[in-house]
């Protein structure tokens, strides 16, 4: 329900402005999305590539200066059994998947044009700032859960947060009818929670575990179906992620676009 109020508030937000201003441009980007984090111990993981969708408009200000407006739905995952066994982050067992809906506003820097014949190659730069909405679910016994409500680290975190996105694209530019081309982007997010692992295991963890709670098999797993089954529990503090290091996620995509005049 969270999801589709969001979603509808963005679309609300998002479609009268695009309707009043005078773009230049309306199009679509398609392609693979990615995350860095907590259950990842590279910066891209090929194991966990989704695909990913987004609309946007594109307004040119000057010359070498653009202003685009993107909403994407962008799909993460992320695995402890992907990671190796000398970093012992496979022994947590853990896994996570979100949908994540991004509304971004992003200045695009054109420094030159490459001409070729009736067409252009266009390279460029972006960066911005982008607020989504997430919701990070995991697999249990072949159920899915929410793990927001149960606070598997006893912390309550926001779903609606902030990123910085940036990256570096080229553009074919097809005789002023549209273009083709090709975009990578990188999002700083400002939340360490979009695999719901941040910091240390729950202080409770001991009794929810000797009571059969739910919560407790979500925040901690590897008493049960790692490799190496481990303790029944792990002594309060004990470190679950990596609270000095912010979440990241990236896309990837084909982009089109129509020009509207």
């Amino acid at each position: 329900m969270r999801k589709a109020h969001f979603t509808t508030i963005l679309c609300m937000l998002f479609l009268p402005w695009a309707a009043s201003a005078q773009f230049d441009e309306f199009g679509t980007i398609f392609g693979v999305s990615n995350y860095a984090g907590d259950l990842s111990e590279r910066d891209f993981e090929p194991l966990e590539c989704n695909l990913s969708v987004g609309l946007f408009v594109r307004k040119k200000l000057r010359e070498q200066l653009g202003l685009k407006l993107q909403f994407s739905r962008i799909v993460l995952s992320g695995k402890d059994v992907n990671n190796s066994v000398s970093s012992n982050l496979w022994q947590r067992n853990l896994n996570f998947r979100t949908e994540l809906y991004e509304l971004a506003a992003q200045f695009e820097w054109m420094p030159l044009r490459l001409k070729s014949g009736e067409n252009q190659f266009e390279p460029y730069l972006f960066a911005g700032l982008a607020g989504f909405y997430f919701n990070p679910q995991t697999e249990l016994n072949g159920r899915t859960y929410n793990l927001h409500p149960y606070q598997t680290e006893g912390v309550e975190y926001s779903l609606f947060q902030f990123a910085v996105p940036f990256g570096a694209g080229l553009r074919l530019n097809l005789m002023d009818k549209g273009h083709l081309g090709f975009e990578a982007g990188l999002r700083k997010a400002f939340t360490d929670y979009l695999d719901d692992v941040s910091n240390t295991y729950r202080s409770d963890l001991q009794q929810l575990s000797e009571s059969g709670s739910l919560v407790a098999q979500l925040s901690y797993r590897s008493a049960s179906g790692s490799p190496t089954d481990g303790p029944a529990f792990v002594p309060p503090g004990t470190q679950r992620g990596n609270p000095a290091k912010k979440d990241w996620y990236m896309l990837f995509g084909m982009t089109l676009g129509i020009r509207l005049n």
